[in-house]
């Protein structure tokens, strides 16, 4: 299989003018100069690194702006909202984010944490609620001091390329 790439794409104008789109960098992921899905990204202001195990970009989505704006504004509804997404390196998306969410991945892991909690990408498992993190080559350890329920409380040990984790309380 070859290697994942981000490949411009060029919206068509009637299509801009109806969502709203004025960013000029969206971006498709292909392989072999096919794409891989039909989802828009934008990259987001950093490069994603396709070769990695995950990846994270923009995903744009087709969206109507609630009542509440559009009614004070006089603007049109439709518009193309930003949602990071998280890719695997074969493209498919495994977590998308809703709009004003920020997610931050753990590098090499696949493991991503939002609002200080931790979940699995492909499981969707959550781990823990934490503060305090330590990294080493192959773990993540979550201090888990203050979980609701006691006997999850402690340092978590989470092997950052399978997910399987352990307790030591």
């Amino acid at each position: 299989m070859s290697e994942l790439q981000i490949s411009p794409l060029d919206l068509k104008a009637d299509y801009r003018k109806k969502w709203n789109a004025n960013e000029k960098d969206f971006v498709c992921l292909t392989r072999n100069g096919e794409l891989v899905s039909n989802s828009i990204y934008r990259v987001g202001g950093f490069n994603a690194d396709v070769k990695a195990d995950y990846f994270m970009v923009l995903k744009y989505v087709e969206v109507y702006y609630p009542k509440s704006i559009t009614d004070r504004t006089g603007s049109d509804p439709k518009h193309l909202e930003g949602r990071w997404c998280i890719i695997d390196k074969n493209g498919i998306e495994k977590v998308e984010f809703d709009s004003f969410k920020t997610p931050y991945p753990v590098k090499n892991s696949c493991i991503y944490s939002i609002d200080n909690k931790y979940y699995n990408i492909e499981s969707g498992e959550f781990y823990c609620s934490s503060y305090s993190k330590i990294e080493s080559t192959d773990f993540l350890f979550l201090d888990n001091a203050y979980d609701k329920d006691e006997s999850k409380r402690g340092v978590i040990k989470i092997n950052k390329k399978n997910g399987t984790w352990e307790l030591f309380p």
